[in-house]
């Protein structure tokens, strides 16, 4: 099955941490190390073109506005290149309904190519009337958007003749029995490949918009015990091959005991059994035979019956 992940977020005017945040933000994803295409639409697909729309944008929406909204979508590795860039296309297309602007930037070279992703950056206003089009705050707006990418992205494999299908259920609601591993990144891989120490702490956290107080303080330390992601995903990697291992070792020991009962079965019948061979045994040595009298198949013929 081809990988689903899909992570939504947003930049506001008045939430984010600096001015021109969502401006930062192209600049970061269009960086050339890691940048393998640009595509857009209604907007700019130069780098410093699409940071000028946005700053202009920002400068000219309401203080409490929401600027752009983030969503970063795992490529199907199935598809090629090309295949990737007209789904994404589609997938931008159907959001904004043809009428906002979009920016996708595609990592698909060097260390990402195993594992190719894109960040599309959504500007959810229409531009002649300014209104939403899509809905991006409102509630449930990150549930439709995985929900359209499941349909296109299964869409585009099928097209291209290919079995892959993605699945935004969880594993439990795919009927799946094995506990989710969750995201390392990339900073979190290099560091456990050199067997560097970390140090968990606590963070202070921006809230969200609607929240009663600015920030917060998670407890990263009670959340995850002083273990990276890294270590953490092998932990759950060996539980499942540990529980693999004692699932296959329960069906051997069961095949070997119902083998051992059968025979026990034949060496050692049960008095049912035993009772059983009897019976046939009467029935055998009782049964008129042709050409033979009575008496004489009686005497001349006289068979021992077994003992139990």
């Amino acid at each position: 099955m081809a990988i689903y992940s899909l992570h939504h977020s947003s930049v506001g005017k008045s939430t984010q941490a600096e001015a021109y945040t969502a401006a930062a933000h192209i600049k970061y994803i269009t960086r050339a190390s890691a940048l393998t295409r640009l595509a857009g639409g209604r907007m700019p697909t130069a780098s410093s073109d699409a940071m000028r729309f946005l700053r202009a944008a920002e400068d000219t929406d309401r203080k409490n506005a929401r600027v752009i909204d983030k969503i970063m979508l795992a490529l199907p590795r199935e598809l090629n290149q090309q295949q990737r860039l007209a789904l994404v296309r589609a997938y931008a297309e159907a959001i904004t309904g043809g009428r906002a602007s979009w920016l996708a930037a595609f990592h698909e070279k060097g260390k990402d190519a195993q594992n190719p992703h894109c960040h599309l950056v959504i500007r959810d206003r229409d531009q002649k009337t300014g209104k939403r089009v899509f809905g991006m705050s409102e509630k449930g707006s990150t549930e439709r958007l995985r929900e359209l990418w499941e349909e296109h992205a299964n869409l585009a494999l099928m097209q291209a003749n290919k079995e892959a299908r993605i699945d935004r259920r969880t594993l439990e609601a795919q009927g799946i029995q094995r506990t989710p591993t969750i995201h390392e990144g990339v900073r979190g891989r290099r560091m456990h490949k050199a067997r560097r120490k970390v140090r968990s702490r606590s963070r202070h956290t921006r809230n969200s918009a609607l929240a009663k107080s600015r920030t917060r303080v998670v407890d990263y330390p009670s959340i995850d015990n002083g273990r990276s992601r890294c270590v953490h995903n092998e932990q759950v990697r060996a539980r499942a091959n540990e529980k693999a291992s004692d699932y296959w070792q329960a069906i051997d020991a069961d095949a070997q005991r119902r083998e051992i009962e059968q025979l026990r079965a034949i060496h050692k019948p049960q008095e049912s059994t035993a009772s059983e061979l009897r019976s046939v045994y009467r029935a055998y040595v009782s049964k008129p035979r042709p050409g033979l009298k009575r008496g004489k198949e009686k005497g001349a013929d006289r068979e021992r019956e077994p003992d139990d």
